[in-house]
């Protein structure tokens, strides 16, 4: 059976940044007492940020006949986003890297051999660049935008070495981004983005259709 996930708006990380983005925003200034830091200031600065383990793609891959390939079921295994504001506020996801692990498809669903994939990841194709809308304490930020995602990866050959594969390019997925200062100073956000139906076909070798990717990044500790 085929694993397909969907998008949920309402997850925790997510969730949080809408709720507080849709707060009026009030601002108490008391003599002595030193202001809490905010997530703007924080963005000034280049945040790194490791993708946890919670982070999740779904795809239906389906063979050129039409049947669903159930072998192919993306694992998130590694990868980081990196953000940033500008000095005129615009909110930048500068990269995103989502790295999967290996895949195999059994011999006879593609071809007579087993077909194994490789280094397969995916990436930003473009910067995504948005306007985004900040909760009244200053702690979170919602934005959404759209970009390109990259699809790379291998196919491993007979004697064990990786063959580097064409990249697949997705044009203009849209993307919501939710991010959130924590009582405890780190930086956490989910990017997210999700296309129902057919979204890339690779000629005379595999559809993939309904795609969803939802990553949740926490802020790296050195």
């Amino acid at each position: 059976m085929t694993t397909k996930h969907t998008l949920k708006a309402g997850s925790t990380i997510l969730g949080a940044a809408l709720l507080a983005a849709s707060t009026a925003a009030c601002a108490l200034d008391v003599e002595g007492v030193e202001a809490e830091p905010d997530l703007q200031a924080h963005l000034e600065t280049r945040q790194f940020l490791d993708l946890a383990p919670s982070s999740h793609v779904g795809v239906v891959a389906t063979n050129p006949g039409g049947e669903a390939l159930p072998y192919v079921e993306p694992e998130v295994v590694g990868g980081r986003a990196v953000l940033r504001t500008t000095p005129d506020g615009w909110l930048l996801v500068e990269d995103l890297e989502v790295q999967l692990a290996d895949v195999r498809i059994p011999p006879g669903e593609l071809g007579p051999d087993a077909v194994q994939l490789t280094d397969v990841w995916l990436r930003l194709g473009t910067q995504l660049d948005a306007s985004p809308f900040w909760s009244g304490d200053g702690r979170a930020a919602w934005a959404v935008g759209d970009a390109d995602l990259l699809l790379d990866w291998s196919l491993v050959l007979s004697n064990g070495d990786a063959w580097p594969l064409a990249t697949q390019k997705i044009d203009e997925m849209d993307f919501t981004v939710g991010i959130v200062l924590g009582d405890d100073g780190m930086v956490t956000a989910e990017v997210a983005t999700s296309r129902a139906g057919q979204v890339h076909q690779i000629a005379g070798l595999v559809t993939f259709s309904d795609l969803s990717v939802v990553v949740d990044a926490v802020e790296t500790i050195d």
